[in-house]
């Protein structure tokens, strides 16, 4: 008579993304190390999200915002340890080594749920929170795309090449850097990206280097001029930007899954713990001095305001900041393949014409945010609009809801009132946020078009 099986044993038969075996098509993607891994993540959070904390600021006051930024900082850092525990908890179930996805965390994690419309609605609610990575990706990349193409048109309206006035500039160098970005995609592995992610993080915190020295070296207003607490109504959009801005945990999973030692991942000096508090602070400073130097005529990129006062290195400043975004682009277009491609592989795979099929699975996304780019005109409430939605979801209301229900029983009640707390200020505030950054937008459509 056969021996009964563990219940650990019955688990194996689920699938995973790191089964697909899509190295053989891909490439085998060699580990990264501890100090690789904090600059892939200081490059992910710092992107196009920390010039527009001015306009954040504007939203919310000259002290009220640093002071929320800093607590949501906190609480997206707590998320994401939630996060990470969650994933390994689902990998320790199985009886080989695994590396749970975003979404599998999700959905194993749903079918132990005591609640029946999670359990029986387990694998569309992974489907779903893949639909959120992508498109927060996709959204993040489309961002990159026209925060690319509005700092080249400035550089070129200097040299009478482009009107930057006209509407049709932005398509003309949308078009024009359409095949560099798509030929950065092609670049396999983090590893491979390393070199990029040097440059850019050399270039990104040389711009926020340039932004202190030119918002300070004549001195700063008066800091009665500017509101220290902003009005209640436009705090919703503080909030999307804030989220937009801390909206890195799209590539927390895959960060840990390719480190050589993941156990250095999360320990109170890990690559989680210090990346976040060096760019929550960099966040903060850059948001205080764009908010205090210009006030309400801060752009959604403080470049934009720099660029105008500092002739000499106006070229010099819109071609690092472009450099470095085309970097970051890459970067964050790794994520929607690596949820995507697995997938896709383990459904239709394997390929006689791999390399073919990995190229139009790279290009699909990169074709689809450039197209939504040409669209999409108004930076700052777009960034608003992403990180109140699917930032607020993937960030700040997931992570605690899959905590309860994979330690259900093992937390002490201050732990649950925490997490139930987070989940509320995070519906409340994505929907506050979604729909006022939606308003917003469609006064500014009838403004600028009706």
């Amino acid at each position: 008579m056969a021996e009964p099986k563990h219940k650990d044993q019955e688990e194996h038969h689920r699938q995973f993304a790191s089964e697909a075996h899509t190295e053989d098509v891909t490439g085998k993607k060699p580990p990264t190390g501890y100090l690789t891994s904090i600059m892939h993540l200081a490059k992910c959070y710092v992107g196009t999200g920390i010039f527009a904390m001015g306009e954040g600021f504007k939203n919310s006051g000259l002290v009220f915002g640093p002071v929320m930024l800093f607590l949501l900082a906190i609480v997206n850092l707590n998320c994401q340890h939630m996060l990470v525990n969650a994933v390994i908890k689902i990998a320790g179930q199985e009886t080989h080594e695994v590396k749970p996805t975003f979404a599998e965390a999700v959905e194993y994690t749903m079918e132990g749920s005591s609640i029946a419309c999670l359990k029986n609605n387990s694998a569309k609610l992974g489907w779903v929170t893949n639909i959120f990575l992508c498109c927060t990706e996709l959204g993040f990349c489309c961002v990159y795309f026209v925060f690319i193409a509005e700092h080249l048109v400035e550089m070129a309206s200097d040299h009478d090449l482009l009107s930057k006035d006209d509407p049709a500039s932005k398509h003309i160098m949308l078009a024009i850097i359409l095949m560099p970005m798509w030929l950065s995609t092609f670049l396999g592995n983090l590893k491979l990206l390393l070199p990029l992610t040097v440059i850019a993080n050399i270039l990104m915190w040389s711009g926020i280097l340039i932004i202190v020295y030119f918002t300070t070296c004549e001195g700063l207003p008066d800091s009665t001029e500017r509101e220290y607490i902003s009005s209640y109504r436009t705090w919703p959009l503080f909030f999307g930007t804030a989220l937009y801005a801390f909206e890195g945990i799209t590539f927390i999973v895959p960060l840990r899954n390719e480190m050589k030692e993941p156990e250095k991942f999360m320990t109170p000096f890990g690559v989680l713990n210090v990346g976040m508090m060096f760019v929550a602070s960099l966040y903060i400073l850059v948001g205080i001095l764009g908010y205090w130097k210009y006030g309400d005529d801060v752009e959604s990129s403080v470049f934009l305001n720099l660029t105008t006062e500092v002739q000499g290195l106006k070229d010099v400043i819109n071609g690092m900041m472009s450099v470095a975004v085309l970097f970051t682009f890459t970067l964050h277009m790794y994520i929607p393949f690596e949820i995507t491609f697995p997938l896709f592989y383990r459904k239709y795979g394997p390929f006689k014409n791999g390399i073919l099929i990995v190229c139009i699975c790279r290009s699909i996304p990169v074709l689809l945010t450039y197209t939504m780019a040409n669209i999409i005109p108004f930076l700052g409430l777009f960034i608003s609009l992403i990180g109140a939605s699917a930032g607020a979801f993937l960030a700040i209301i997931l992570p605690p809801i899959l905590n309860l229900i994979a330690f259900q029983g093992e937390l002490p009640w201050y732990y649950i009132a925490k997490d139930i707390l987070i989940i509320i200020i995070g519906i409340t505030g994505s929907l506050t946020g979604t729909i006022l950054s939606i308003i917003d937008i469609v006064e500014k459509f009838k403004e600028e078009y009706g």
